[in-house]
């Protein structure tokens, strides 16, 4: 009761509802192109961009004002997504090692802008524990609102090019063949994460933000392979994490938002996958 009642929950509870979902559909496909790394290198590219911004306000005083930085965490994970697209498109470096060296590079270059902003500056820099742990309070109704038009954007994107996005998810060479424009839904697939990871920065920090970009996809796959049946149960478990996190949250102010989503989510997970070994033994001895 008290997340409807507490005006400072009920703008999170809005905006965290329309990231669930779309986090949860499009998490699908990042399970199935086994993106999550990809998902955590541009998550992490943030740290890069608030270090600039910190760097900046020791020469010119003012740049660390929360929105200054933010703007610089937006900038440099559009960068790192372009990056890492254009480093993986044709497969000549792995994934894998062009994210890592994205990723250490960033986080490096973040950090060490902290300690120079401390040590010179006597305090922390704006927007750190926000920017690593996320915050739910105070959600303003400005960023309420941008938050629900990106995630209504994601899951338009998402229903208009379905089809594509499908071919593409399952095998991508299949799908060039079949005249899809891989291609380009290689790119629009990495700026729909990078618009959902940005979204999930704010609430819940660039450590946690793929739990909601990889746990709903991974629990609906473990109880079916029907792709309609997988997005059902994948925006059900999506829904049951974000609303049961904040609600734990609610209950008991200490239990920080983004921590309790995480866990909701990661109990889903293994009840899904307990249920769907004993499905699978069940299938096994019934033939």
């Amino acid at each position: 009761m008290r997340l409807l009642t507490d005006p400072g929950l009920r703008l999170a509870l809005v905006a965290v509802v329309a990231m669930g979902l779309a986090c949860a559909l499009l998490s699908v496909f990042v399970v199935l192109r086994r993106w999550a790394f990809i998902g955590e290198g541009i998550s992490h590219g943030g740290l890069g961009g608030a270090g600039t911004a910190w760097l900046l306000a020791i020469l010119i005083p003012g740049w660390d004002q929360q929105w200054l930085v933010m703007t610089a965490v937006v900038v440099f994970c559009l960068l790192m997504a372009v990056g890492i697209g254009y480093f993986t498109r044709d497969g000549k470096l792995s994934s894998d090692a062009v994210i890592g060296i994205f990723l250490v590079a960033s986080v490096a270059w973040g950090f060490m802008a902290q300690g120079i902003y401390r040590a010179v500056l006597h305090r922390e820099p704006a927007g750190f524990d926000t920017l690593v742990f996320g915050q739910m309070r105070p959600v303003s109704a400005a960023f309420t609102i941008a938050a629900v038009i990106a995630c209504a954007g994601v899951i338009l994107t998402l229903w208009l090019f379905s089809k594509e996005i499908i071919a593409y998810s399952f095998d991508p060479l299949m799908a060039q063949v079949s005249g899809v424009r891989a291609g380009t839904m290689h790119y629009l697939m990495i700026v729909l994460l990078t618009i959902m990871v940005l979204v999930g920065i704010r609430m819940l920090g660039s450590i946690l933000v793929m739990a909601m970009l990889v746990l709903p996809g991974a629990t609906a796959l473990a109880l079916s392979r029907r792709l309609g049946k997988v997005l059902l149960i994948s925006t059900a478990v999506g829904l049951v994490g974000v609303v049961g996190g904040l609600w734990a949250h609610a209950w008991r102010r200490y239990l920080p938002v983004g921590p309790c989503i995480a866990l909701v989510l990661f109990a889903q997970f293994l009840v899904a996958f307990g249920v769907g070994r004993l499905q699978k033994s069940a299938g096994e001895n019934s033939q």
